[in-house]
Order: structure tokens, then C-alpha cells, then sequence
């Protein structure tokens, strides 16, 4: 596996100041390579002239006299001009030489062949010894050459303190363009620092910002271009916050619930409400399709409506009987594709609808019977054949029908007016249990009586809710007297119980009677429901009296139930906040 190179991370300040001293460090050997490079020629130039000024001059007088003792002349003109003088004759082999060493002359030198050949020679080479030397051969009379020649130490001596000089000089520049660099770099670095706590602010979402610069330069154009870059910033972070936080809010307020789908399938957004609808575990979004629809038909239908690419309505019953009325619309390719879904729980709404419909059904089968009854025996009264006695018969029965019919009006007017109340009229206040529940029995105890049934109280002392005490004794006063119509006759008891429980008051009204089959209990609340309708309407019940108790149980923020068994008598229990 490869490895990638890391490279030290410098600062602005580090790199401006190795910056400076670079440069100043290139200038300076550039300027040493120069000047050494120059200044060697120059002297080297100046030497060859002299040498070959002297050596023409030498040329001219010392070799022609010289030519029984050139080994003399080679000496004097050495100590004379001091410097090695060699003579060469016409074949280039040394006749004289300063040293008295013309051995080590090798025959056939560069500057020596040029002369013989009738140029000034020239040459730079080390002798054997080391020495590093400079040679200037020139022709003489008869063919002969004299060469002088010089050590460059003096040269490179002089190069040398040249060099020293110079470099002394660079360090004293290089010192000052150290010290003016990291001036120069905390100047520069004071500005690009604030910009970059500025700008390190602005990241973490902090937009009042000020960057104080009133430098003309890039720094102060940048400084001034970050401050309207963060003054911009806050501004579309706003509109977009306050955007966000009102779709959140109508999101959230919304009875709908509103599903949003990526093309994959996955939840990208939700509502509390879908949680609900769904009746799924929160968090719905980051799930798959799958996991976050837990009934099949309904996720089939949202992922048909999904891969279907149009819009769709429609109207879905879950395999727990639920209906869900569905509206999905398709979101453009460049919102990134998907499918927004809106959800509505439609069971309460039909269930009411249904609920209408059978109490129209029922009360206009409940009118049917004592109209029809009422029209029929006035009709034959009217034709005036009935004897008197038959007469009082017939006003009897129009007598209970007319009861009946108008007991069944004011039960629908009473309910009617239950659920119309609005909730801010409703009675709240305090209600002793004990006072209302004997104010019951008294009222029902003649009729209790004449059924020989019973009436039995078993109240906890103290005992309080928060509600309306006409309802409550209204509440007590339909279950007891269901349970005198409908419990066991001659030896009955019906008893009313109170006692409290955690955080809540309980009330039971129970008796011994015959009790309730199991089927019927899911709809004994409904209105009109009966469980012996012949036997109900014989005891002169309208079949609302249990869906006012529920209505008014619950307006006052309470919960019946019922307990039954065949045989073992029938419980109502009512719970109401302590």
C-alpha cells in the first residue's frame, strides 16, 4: 500500500520570512558567483597583458645577447621582473631557465608550440609541485622562444578576500532581511489573523462579525469583501432558519401526516403525524420503506405510488381495519427525485358517518313504532265505533306510546346537546361522590322497591373528582336504574361502589342479574344498541341511555367500561381523575 508524502505544514508568517531570506541568500550567491567569476578574469586578463608586455620587451633585447649564456639571461630577467623565465630554442627545447630545472619543462607545451608557430602563446596549469601557474610565451629573434611565467596565488589570494568580504557582507544581509522579514511578516500576518479568527467564526455560525482594517491594499479589500460575506451570510441564514422553522412548525401542527420518499425508497422527511397515521416507531427518517410501514397493503400502495412517477389518491383499510386516505406527488428530477405523501386517518370520519347512518336508520325505525301505533289506534278512535271501555284502552296505549316516543326525543335532544357543548362551557368544579351517589339511590328507591331489588352503597369517606355534578348524578342515576330494570328481579342487589385508586376515583355500579354474552359488549355503547330489544322497549328503554353515560363520562374527562359474565351479573366501572 502506497504512502502518500507529508510535507510540513508552515504558516503565513514562516513562509513570508523563508521567502525573504531566500531571496536575499539567491541574490547574494549570485552576486559572489558573479563578482568572483568577473574579477578572476579581470586579473587574469591583466596579468597576461603584463607578462606579455615584459616578454615582448625581453624578447626584443635579452635573448639576442644572450644567446652564448641564455641560462644567465633567464636569471637575470627572473630577478628583474620577478618571474620564471624559461628560453626555448627554434626546436622548443629549454636552453634557459630561472629555476635551473630545464627538465621539468616538458617539451612540446600549448603556449610554447603556438610560439614557435609565431603567435603568443598562452597557458594555466600546475606544476608538479602543485603550484598552480600562469604562462605567456612569445616569439624571439632566430626562432626562439622566451616564455615568462607567474604563480596565481596572488590572484586567488586576492579572490579569496574578495570572497570573504563579500560573504561577510551577506551575512549582514542576510541578518538584516531576517529582521525586516519577520517586521514585514508580522505586519502582513496581523491582518490575514484577524481575517482568519474572522472567518474561523463565521464557520461556526457566529455572523456579527466586524473586521477592522482600514488598509487600502488587497488585505483591506479581502477584509472588507469577508465583512459583507458574513453580513450576507446572516442574512440568507436567517430567511432560511425562519423558512425551516415555520415548515417545521406547520409540519408538526398538521393532522396529515406528511411522508417524504427518495427515489431509493428511504424516508427523508417526516412529521409527528405520519409517526402516528403509520403507527410506526419513531424516528421515521433515515428508514427504509419496508421498516417504516409496517402494513403491507398500505407500503405496497406507497411504493407503487413511488415507482409510478404521477400523481395518485386513493383510499387504503389496513389489516387492522383502519382507513387511510392517501395523496402522493411525484417531486421533480432536480428536487432529487422521490415522492411526497400526504396521510389521513379516515377511521374516525367514517366511523361517525357509519354512526350517522345507523341513527338515522335507527331512530327512524324507534319513531316508526309509536307513530305508526299512535296514527293507527287515533284513527279508530276517531271513527268513533269504539265502546268505552275500549275507548280508555286505546288512549292508554296512545298514552305510553306518546311517552315512549317523547322519552326518545328528549334522550336524542339530550345527547345532541352533550356533543354540541362546547368544551369551554363545561361545569369543572368540585364534586363530592358520596353526596351525589346517595342523592341516586333516593330517587331510585321507589322503583327499586317495586321490583323488590336492593340498593346497596359502598363509598370511601372524602371522596372527590373535578367535573359537573348534574352529569355525574345523571351518570349514576341511567346505570342504576338499567341495572334495577335489567338485573335479577324480586331478591336482586344493585350496589354503587366508590373507592380511590392511584391518582384516579373509581365508581362501580353492579349487579346480579343474567349478565351480558361477550359479543355484545364492544357495541353496548352504541346508540340504540340493544341487547334484548323486545325486552328493552317491554322495560321502556330508547337504547340511548348508555351512549349519554359515555358521552357525559367522558366530557368530564373519564373512561367507562363494562364487565360482564352470563350469569355472574353485569359491572359498569367509571374512572375519573382524582
Amino acid at each position: 500500500m502506497s504512502r502518500r508524502l507529508r510535507f510540513p505544514q508552515f504558516t503565513f508568517r514562516a513562509k513570508q520570512l523563508a521567502s525573504h531570506v531566500g531571496l536575499v541568500a539567491a541574490v547574494v550567491f549570485i552576486v559572489l558567483f558573479q563578482l568572483s567569476r568577473s574579477l578572476g578574469a579581470d586579473l587574469e586578463r591583466q596579468l597576461d597583458q603584463r607578462l606579455e608586455e615584459q616578454a615582448l620587451g625581453a624578447a626584443q633585447w635579452g635573448v639576442g645577447e644572450g644567446r652564448r649564456h641564455p641560462e644567465k639571461v633567464a636569471a637575470r630577467l627572473s630577478s628583474v621582473l620577478d618571474a620564471d623565465v624559461t628560453i626555448f630554442d627554434q626546436h622548443g627545447n629549454a636552453i634557459g631557465d630561472s629555476l635551473d630545472r630545464p627538465e621539468l619543462e616538458a617539451r612540446g607545451a600549448p603556449e610554447v608550440l603556438t610560439a614557435l608557430r609565431g603567435n603568443v602563446g598562452r597557458a594555466s596549469r600546475r606544476r608538479t609541485t602543485g603550484e598552480e601557474m600562469h604562462y605567456v610565451a612569445v616569439p624571439a629573434v632566430d626562432g626562439w622562444v622566451i616564455r615568462f611565467g607567474v604563480p596565481l596565488s596572488d590572484i586567488n589570494a586576492t579572490l579569496r578576500a574578495m570572497r570573504g568580504r563579500i560573504l561577510f557582507a551577506s551575512g549582514l544581509a542576510i541578518i538584516l532581511a531576517l529582521a525586516l522579514g519577520l517586521l514585514a511578516a508580522r505586519v502582513a500576518a496581523r491582518p490575514l489573523r484577524a481575517m482568519t479568527n474572522t472567518a474561523t467564526r463565521i464557520a461556526g455560525g457566529d455572523f456579527d462579525v466586524d473586521v477592522p482594517s482600514s488598509s487600502p491594499d488587497e488585505f483591506g479589500v479581502l477584509a472588507h469583501a469577508l465583512a459583507s460575506l458574513a453580513a450576507q451570510l446572516k442574512s440568507q441564514i436567517g430567511e432560511l432558519t425562519a423558512e425551516r422553522d415555520r415548515l417545521s412548525a406547520i409540519l408538526e401542527g398538521m393532522v396529515e401526516g406528511v411522508l417524504v420518499l427518495d427515489a431509493s425508497g428511504a424516508v427523508v422527511l417526516a412529521n409527528p403525524a405520519a409517526t402516528t397515521v403509520l403507527e410506526s416507531a419513531p424516528p421515521l427518517v433515515g428508514k427504509a420503506l419496508a421498516s417504516a410501514v409496517s402494513d403491507a397493503t398500505l407500503r405496497d400502495y406507497l411504493a407503487a405510488a413511488r415507482e409510478s412517477g404521477a400523481r395518485r389518491e386513493g383510499e387504503v383499510v389496513t389489516g387492522k381495519g383502519r382507513s387511510i386516505a392517501i395523496y402522493a406527488q411525484p417531486l421533480e428530477t432536480r428536487a432529487g427525485g422521490g415522492v411526497v405523501v400526504v396521510l389521513r386517518d379516515m377511521t374516525t370520519i367514517r366511523r361517525v358517518l357509519t354512526m350517522r347512518r345507523d341513527f338515522m336508520a335507527n331512530a327512524s325505525h324507534e319513531l316508526r313504532t309509536p307513530v305508526t301505533a299512535i296514527q293507527g289506534y287515533a284513527e279508530t278512535l276517531l271513527r268513533g265505533s269504539a265502546d268505552a271501555a275500549t275507548t280508555k284502552q286505546f288512549l292508554e296505549i296512545i298514552h305510553r306510546h306518546a311517552r315512549r316516543l317523547g322519552g326518545l326525543v328528549d334522550d336524542v335532544l339530550k345527547l345532541s346537546s352533550i356533543e354540541g357543548r362546547p368544551r369551554e362551557e363545561r361545569v369543572r368544579e368540585r364534586v363530592d361522590v358520596s353526596g351525589v351517589a346517595s342523592q341516586v339511590v333516593e330517587t331510585l328507591r321507589a322503583r327499586a322497591e317495586a321490583r323488590k331489588v336492593a340498593l346497596a352503597l359502598d363509598l370511601e369517606p372524602g371522596l372527590e373528582i373535578t367535573g359537573d355534578p348534574l352529569a355525574l348524578e345523571q351518570v349514576l342515576e341511567n346505570l342504576a336504574d338499567n341495572a334495577v330494570k335489567y338485573g335479577r328481579d324480586a331478591g336482586g342487589t344493585v350496589r354503587i361502589r366508590a373507592r380511590k385508586g392511584d391518582g384516579d376515583v373509581c365508581l362501580e355500579v353492579a349487579d346480579d342479574g343474567p349478565g351480558i354474552a361477550a359479543q355484545h359488549l364492544p357495541r353496548l355503547f352504541e346508540r340504540f344498541y340493544r341487547v334484548d330489544p323486545s325486552r328493552s322497549r317491554e322495560r321502556g328503554g330508547t337504547g340511548l341511555g348508555l351512549a349519554i353515560v359515555k358521552e357525559l363520562v367522558e366530557h368530564m374527562d373519564g373512561e367507562v367500561i363494562v364487565r360482564s359474565e352470563v350469569g355472574q351479573g353485569t359491572t359498569f366501572a367509571i374512572t375519573f381523575p382524582a
